[in-house]
């Protein structure tokens, strides 16, 4: 997704940080690189 809207990983890195510190993604995989984030709408709406 980075390389597709042409930024930076710091900057990248950093967007997913705000999104994750105001509540709209949640990190799974507890760990320092390659992490998976999830978007909680989308998981119960394809839960259904």
């Amino acid at each position: 997704m980075r390389q597709k809207l042409e930024t930076t990983f710091p900057t990248a890195t950093a967007a997913v940080k705000v999104l994750e510190d105001v509540g709209i993604v949640r990190e799974m995989t507890g760990q320092k690189k390659n992490r998976s984030y999830s978007y909680q709408p989308y998981i119960e709406l394809l839960s259904r």
